[in-house]
């Protein structure tokens, strides 16, 4: 990104705050020049960074580099995000003691396993719903008799998708629980349900028995959620970079911050090859995770597009998806083409929030 613009500069700022690559000496150079605060504070907003954002200030002790407005701003966030997540671990135990009691062991999945340690909730991680996935389409079944019988149901009008059930809700749980039927899409080779059930690690959690995915197929799993293979879905410009960050920090804590040969060559024997080239070139240019493939800058720009024009962005996106993938489910099926307009429709009125993949 060599063009100097304020929001780009926010962004490359707020991406070398939260990296775990980064130093405090590095961080404080790079912060000694009166930066664009408020312009990092709306890209933390963007993409779900803020109560990462106020973590690391505080863990690289750099709070005095931001004014007492913007550190009172980080600080509320920072304990509401805590306070969020205390109910959210509270919740996974409760449902996991559930599934104990009727002989299941369930496998916790992405943002969730940041909330195992006890001070996890205060970890910065910003949680929307909690996922997980129990082998089997009878351990499933049984899963979600349990579900129901917490008192959990599920919400008219949202649906099933490829990777899980309905989501499950409760009246009195802050959190929907979504119940993965498999890991990544069905037909997709990249992490198989017999594959990743073979190799996941069994835990003790504070006296309940608990999954996790080993720590390949969790990068396999974050690099999922991030991109995809088919070209027309590349959308990550658009997915928050918390999702990117989850897989930095996972080959960061995991790997000793190196993309291991390993997952190279799962996701080129699985036609992933393209497409996780170009995203390991903008968490190399964002976060600074070495790629051990060569450069491939197409999300980086498309990025940099969202970042400074995101209604110019959206515009271009709707109609490359009028007359590709998007216009050809619409002929298939003409009753797609409301929900494709309310879509952009959506996205055009609020063009700073990104959308889910």
């Amino acid at each position: 990104m060599p063009r100097s613009h304020s929001s780009l500069d926010g962004l490359r700022l707020l991406c070398a705050l939260v990296s775990p690559f980064s130093t405090r000496a590095a961080l404080r150079t790079a912060a000694a020049a009166d930066p664009p605060w408020a312009v990092v504070l709306a890209q933390a907003d963007t993409h779900r960074l803020i109560p990462a954002l106020s973590v690391v200030l505080a863990r690289h002790e750099l709070g005095d580099l931001v004014d007492d407005e913007l550190a009172d701003i980080l600080a509320a966030v920072a304990d509401w995000n805590t306070a969020r997540n205390e109910g959210f671990r509270r919740q996974m135990r409760t449902v996991t003691a559930a599934f104990n009691a009727a002989g299941l062991e369930p496998v916790w999945l992405k943002g969730a396993l940041t909330l195992l340690p006890s001070d996890g909730p205060a970890a910065g991680r910003q949680m929307m719903d909690l996922d997980v996935w129990l082998p089997g389409e009878s351990a499933q079944r049984a899963a979600m008799e349990v579900l129901r019988g917490l008192g959990y149901g599920f919400q008219e009008g949202l649906g099933e998708c490829v990777r899980h059930y309905p989501p499950f809700f409760h009246p009195d749980e802050m959190a929907r629980i979504e119940l993965h039927h498999t890991i990544v899409d069905p037909d997709d080779p990249l992490l198989p349900p017999d594959v990743a059930a073979a190799g996941v690690d069994r835990l003790d959690w504070e006296g309940l028995r608990i999954g996790r995915l080993d720590p390949l197929s969790r990068a396999l799993c974050s690099l999922a959620q991030c991109t995809s293979r088919q070209p027309d879905r590349l959308a990550t410009a658009e997915v928050p970079l918390m999702k990117a960050l989850d897989f930095v920090t996972c080959i960061h804590d995991a790997f000793g911050g190196a993309v291991p040969p390993t997952l190279i060559a799962r996701v080129q024997a699985a036609g992933w090859g393209p497409s996780t080239q170009r995203f390991l070139t903008l968490t190399e240019a964002l976060f600074g995770l070495p790629s051990p493939l060569a450069a491939d800058r197409a999300l980086v720009r498309r990025l940099e597009r969202f970042t400074r024009w995101p209604r110019w962005h959206l515009t271009l996106k709707a109609f490359q998806s009028l007359f590709g993938a998007g216009g050809r489910q619409v002929l298939r099926d003409p009753r797609w083409a409301p929900a494709l307009v309310s879509y952009y429709v959506t996205r055009m009125i609020s063009p700073g929030a990104p959308g889910k993949l």
